[in-house]
């Protein structure tokens, strides 16, 4: 009884936030950011064998057709030792629903709890991760697709999130991006987005969250020098109406697993 009251209470739950969330147009999607924190690298390792291996494909089993799974390093993130035992997980979704259903869809994949088993069988004081955080995004409406932009084994990938002190500064960075063209200034230095995304629900609230993705190294550095120092984006900064937009900016370099599709 309890796990039908649990299932019911989760539901409903779900309920409550479609009708709060925005109707999406057609192109749009919904993306679920998941962070996990592991307890040694080795761990986080374990678990992202799993994900790749289980997760990615149990997703593309529900129709959710694109899928990754990331680990971060100290050593591409500015010696910042926490993000060594960090693992994220990007799902694209098309509809609520299908974000909501998820999880009971996993649990009913047999394919997946025995690809997955090392997460389930592993005993409550040494589980593979410590604790786990999700975000809920909505693409923006003039950057609605999800896409993958770089497909070499070796490629990195770059997730930032600005963060906003109130909801109306972080409305004015959306059109910042939007109608004041820092996505398009962003095409032009050779930085296509993977994704924008309007966080709907998680932590840092309010925020704007995106994924960038490069071929190498070097084509990080020269795409990011040509940005910054390109005459639109020195006049789009010093735009009055986008002062104080962002108050706190999140950047981390990722490494996407194997069978990653984004």
């Amino acid at each position: 009884m309890n796990l039908i009251r649990i299932r019911h209470a989760f539901l409903a739950g779900c309920l409550i936030l479609a009708l709060s969330l925005p109707v999406l147009s057609q192109q749009q999607a919904y993306i679920e950011l998941r962070t996990y924190q592991c307890s040694s690298v080795t761990v986080r390792d374990t678990l992202l064998t799993v994900f790749d291996s289980a997760l990615i494909p149990a997703l593309n089993r529900q129709g959710v057709k694109q899928a990754g799974v990331y680990a971060s390093s100290a050593a591409r993130n500015k010696g910042r030792e926490e993000y060594d035992t960090m693992l994220f997980t990007v799902a694209v979704y098309p509809t609520l629903e299908a974000f909501a259903t998820s999880e009971n869809k996993l649990l009913s994949d047999p394919e997946y709890m025995r690809a997955a088993a090392a997460i389930f069988k592993a005993p409550v004081d040494a589980p593979l991760y410590d604790s786990c955080r999700s975000s809920l995004l909505c693409t923006f409406q003039s950057c609605p697709a999800v896409v993958q932009t770089a497909k070499n084994p070796d490629r990195i990938l770059q997730l930032r999130i600005y963060n906003s002190y109130n909801i109306e500064r972080n409305a004015s960075k959306i059109a910042m991006f939007e109608s004041g063209g820092e996505i398009q200034l962003f095409r032009e230095a050779g930085m296509p987005p993977v994704f924008f995304g309007h966080a709907l629900t998680g932590e840092q609230l309010p925020n704007l969250t995106y994924l960038l993705a490069f071929e190498n190294e070097e084509a990080q550095k020269q795409a990011w020098n040509k940005f910054v120092n390109s005459e639109g984006w020195k006049k789009l900064k010093n735009d009055p109406q986008y002062k104080d937009t962002a108050i706190e900016i999140t950047n981390i370099i990722l490494n996407p697993s194997e069978n990653s599709q984004l």
